[in-house]
């Protein structure tokens, strides 16, 4: 690979700021997630200036799911990207919670009493009741990092997804126990460049 991948996770939506699960359902972006969205694309113009990037060089992979397609409208405005209905990859969609999504923790806890205390002693292989778990979604994470990384060996790329799968493509980029991965952080006021084997923790809207 010869280019930067650059990977964003989506900015704060109402659920995000209600603390509910998501995973395949949405919901919009408050007015701080879209603030976020519009810094993400100053971040990734200053990052394609500094690197001697056009605009128009750069391959953009997302989530077909609204609260990517709602970020990416808004960081791209701002990065004067280029995108239309071929970059969406469904293998880029946030992990599904099944039944729990669209749900807060006391109402999970409610319906299946204990459920969220096992998932957390077994947060890697537990899967909610119809959704996915880590495992999962690395299966379907490996390829399409495979399909990206095989696009950034002609163009930069960026990538618009979500916190889990964020991490899981992070994890597998460096090659990262699964303990590691677990660990890493999704933020929403941050991007991540992915090149020469090494990654790099970027502010949005951060000129360099």
């Amino acid at each position: 690979m010869s280019h930067p991948i650059y990977l964003f996770r989506h900015g704060e939506t109402v659920w995000n700021a209600e603390k509910r699960a998501q995973g395949y359902l949405d919901s919009p972006l408050t007015p701080a997630g879209e603030a976020q969205a519009r810094a993400m694309g100053e971040g990734l113009a200053a990052e394609l200036r500094a690197a001697g990037y056009a605009p128009r060089d750069v391959v953009v992979r997302a989530s077909p799911l609204g609260r990517v397609r709602q970020t990416l409208a808004a960081a791209a405005g701002v990065a004067s990207l280029t995108h239309d209905e071929t970059c969406f990859d469904d293998r880029l969609r946030e992990m599904s919670w099944g039944e729990w999504d669209g749900l807060n923790g006391a109402e999970i806890e409610a319906r299946w009493p204990g459920a969220m205390a096992a998932r957390r002693l077994d947060h890697w292989d537990y899967a909610p009741p119809g959704g996915e778990n880590y495992v999962m979604a690395v299966e379907r994470a490996r390829p399409a990092l495979r399909d990206i990384e095989a696009l950034a060996s002609g163009a930069p790329v960026a990538v618009f997804a979500h916190g889990a799968i964020g991490r899981v493509l992070r994890g597998l980029w460096l090659a990262a126990p699964a303990t590691a991965i677990l660990a890493m952080d999704q933020p929403q006021d941050a991007f991540f460049r992915l090149h020469d084997g090494a990654l790099e923790r970027i502010p949005a809207g951060a000129v360099r």
